[in-house]
């Protein structure tokens, strides 16, 4: 059985005892130091055999890493916060950091998002120091988890002057700060972001167009809604696909249903039988059925309306 069989075993099974007579093993032949790939594999079998309040435990052997071989850091990075354990990927990166190990930007990212998960404020603010410091600015992909970790905690003001001043932006990092702005229900900057990204050359993908939805929601803006959804089914030709895009419509429409009536609003047939498709799409009974409710109550010919009766 080859090493990386028996390690794979025993992070299967979660066999301390089998891994360290093969740790003593490896340190007694001399073959753990003559593959450096050896101690990424024990770390990763470590991390999957201790209890979580033995963790620290592997940073013992960062130290017999090579310091000028990154990839193993950023491996471990990357698999620590996968694996739902941030503090240890901070720890990694705090190690790297310590001992000038230059990591990739996909370990950075995970680092940023590592912060963003234990909310630690501080620690992403010096995280964005090092981005800068580091020239990893006009990485798009670095600016993204960055403007998802300020959106995350509600930094929102931050959040929307690195977008501003990133060099190089996409969709993704347009997403990320409307999902902020969704999160502090800043509808109306939100939206003006949606209008804007055409003129930063940014094409809008299906959570564009649900943050879209929501901040008409958010706003009451029912005219902008219809339009908004007009355009959805216009250029999205699967739109029953796309579940969270789907709920996002009922949910405009169900929230609509309800406040018209307080708004002294009134309610067009069109605006009702519009709601109901996608509460079909999504088998959405309770959310169909409330707009099925005010459907009958508030339209006084259901039976001649072609458009209700359709649905």
């Amino acid at each position: 059985m080859s090493i990386s069989h028996f390690l794979h075993q025993c992070s299967q099974t979660k066999n301390l005892n089998s891994l360290k007579k093969l740790h003593a093993h490896l340190l007694r032949t001399g073959f753990l130091f003559l593959s450096p790939g050896l101690h990424t594999q024990l770390i990763f079998t470590y991390s999957t055999c201790l209890p979580r309040t033995h963790l620290q435990t592997l940073i013992n052997f960062f130290t017999f890493i090579n310091p000028t071989n990154p990839l193993s850091f950023n491996a471990l990075i990357s698999d620590f916060r996968r694996k739902g354990w941030p503090f240890l990927a901070l720890q990694t990166f705090a190690f790297t950091h310590i001992n000038g190990v230059d990591i990739d930007s996909y370990a950075l990212c995970s680092s940023i998002t590592a912060s963003s998960d234990i909310k630690a404020v501080e620690f992403g603010k010096q995280l964005h120091t090092h981005v800068i410091k580091s020239g990893w600015s006009s990485s798009v992909f670095v600016g993204s988890a960055l403007i998802d970790f300020f959106a995350k905690l509600l930094l929102i003001d931050d959040a929307a002057e690195l977008f501003d001043e990133m060099p190089y932006r996409n969709s993704v990092c347009a997403n990320a700060l409307l999902s902020g702005y969704a999160e502090a229900e800043l509808w109306v900057e939100g939206l003006e972001l949606i209008r804007k990204m055409p003129m930063l050359n940014l094409n809008y993908d299906n959570f564009t167009l649900s943050a879209a939805l929501r901040a008409c929601s958010g706003l009451y803006a029912i005219e902008l809604g219809g339009q908004v959804h007009a355009k959805i089914i216009r250029t999205i030709p699967d739109v029953g696909g796309d579940v969270f895009l789907q709920s996002s419509m009922i949910e405009i429409y169900v929230e609509l249903v309800q406040k018209m009536p307080m708004l002294n609003l009134n309610f067009e047939n069109f605006t009702l039988s519009a709601s109901l498709p996608p509460c079909a799409g999504l088998h959405a009974i309770e959310s169909g059925g409330q707009v099925h409710a005010n459907m009958i109550r508030m339209v006084s010919n259901v039976e001649g309306d072609v458009l209700c009766r359709v649905h």
